[in-house]
């Protein structure tokens, strides 16, 4: 049982002090709070593979909405391979034969997290719309 401390002055029962009393200059908001949670859990880290399709994105411009990411692989013979499919056989010549290279030192040199030592290109038609029913 606690006995409650008694103020000699006015002789009435001291409440113990709120959490409010104490350092008031630390105050922040909630969302702030929970942004430097996230931050430091690690739940706002960018993953490897979005670093790598957004660097992509950068370097094709408009071409790369006919192209995309389809894996990365860390472990095995084909460790440090970025695999992209490609629907257009034209643009498949294009970044095997002549873009390889350029976009391969680009991706190395912006992506420090992941190191790609080569990309592979798969040709993938996308399947023609459906027609319209009448």
């Amino acid at each position: 049982m606690t006995i409650p401390m008694i103020d000699q002055r006015q002789r009435k029962p001291a409440l113990p002090p709120e959490a409010s009393d104490y350092a008031k200059d630390r105050s922040e908001a909630v969302g702030e709070a929970v942004r430097r949670w996230a931050v430091r859990s690690g739940f706002t880290r960018v993953s490897d593979r979005d670093k790598i399709w957004a660097v992509w994105q950068r370097l094709l411009g408009p071409e790369a909405a006919h192209t995309g990411l389809e894996r990365l692989a860390n472990r095995g013979k084909n460790a440090g391979v970025a695999s992209f499919i490609v629907d257009s056989s034209a643009l498949l010549s294009e970044l095997r034969n002549f873009r390889k290279e350029e976009l391969l030192e680009a991706l190395r040199r912006e992506v420090k997290t992941y190191f790609v030592q080569d990309i592979k290109f798969r040709l993938e038609k996308k399947p023609p719309p459906k027609p319209a029913r009448r």
